[in-house]
């Protein structure tokens, strides 16, 4: 499908100097919105009345939910979970819904697009340097010009490629998916659809993990572990380990 048709409402174009910048909305920005409204409904439905007795099952799902992501996080980083849990949090979920939003009509998976996969590497982008420069100060950026001042240009090109990466990665998988799910249908017709939904389902939910623990990685690579441990070591987290 070519960008024209994608084009629901078109505002024309503004220019930046020689900077041209096209102001539409177009499909993939709506099914974003949608897959963001939903998240947050399921959220709110999940968490309006929580107990601390007898919880409901909703609660117990969101709460198993949640320590699962912590220990995740905590296990793949090795370090207190609270700086980062927000974030890779939020990428997982909301990446795995735009995955799962693709199999309900007439939406598109907005993660079959790349440039709302690169809007996610962005945000990832920035991440690294938001934690770096938090935990380690100004000096984080001196690993850009190590091992001599000579490598500053590689050691840069090298940080985007891997977030060029991370952006491809999203992306063509998620293409290739919804081609093999599409072939597959159709060599099988009706006769198993709910074994192709489930494989669907379950291959959504890997990308999304992928895409999220890939960010931590990131960000966790250029962070020196034991020093976030000790400044974090007065957090008392415990919660997840029940």
């Amino acid at each position: 499908m070519d960008i024209a048709k994608r084009v629901l409402i078109d505002f024309g174009y503004l220019n930046l100097g020689k900077l041209k910048l096209h102001l539409a909305i177009t499909e993939v920005v709506v099914t974003t919105w949608v897959a963001m409204l939903v998240v947050a409904l399921v959220s709110f439905l999940l968490t309006r009345r929580l107990k601390v007795k007898d919880p409901s099952y909703p609660q117990l799902f969101a709460e198993t939910l949640v320590v699962a992501m912590a220990r995740q996080i905590h296990g793949f980083a090795r370090t207190p979970v609270q700086p980062f849990f927000s974030l890779i949090a939020t990428m997982w979920i909301f990446v795995g819904a735009s995955n799962l939003i693709g199999m309900v009509p007439p939406f598109s998976t907005p993660t079959g697009d790349i440039s709302a996969v690169a809007g996610l590497s962005t945000i990832t982008l920035f991440s690294i340097f938001y934690y770096g420069v938090k935990f380690q100060g100004l000096s984080y950026f001196k690993r850009y010009f190590e091992p001599f001042i000579l490598l500053f240009p590689l050691n840069v090109i090298g940080e985007f490629g891997r977030i060029l990466s991370l952006t491809f990665r999203l992306f063509g998988n998620m293409l290739g998916w919804d081609l093999i799910i599409g072939i597959l249908v159709l060599l099988t017709g009706l006769l198993v659809p709910v074994p192709m939904m489930l494989f669907n389902v379950l291959g959504d939910v890997i990308q999304a993990y992928l895409f999220g623990i890939l960010t931590l990685a990131y960000i966790v690579a250029g962070l020196e572990v034991e020093e976030v441990s000790r400044k974090l070591s007065g957090l008392k987290e415990d919660w997840y380990e029940l």
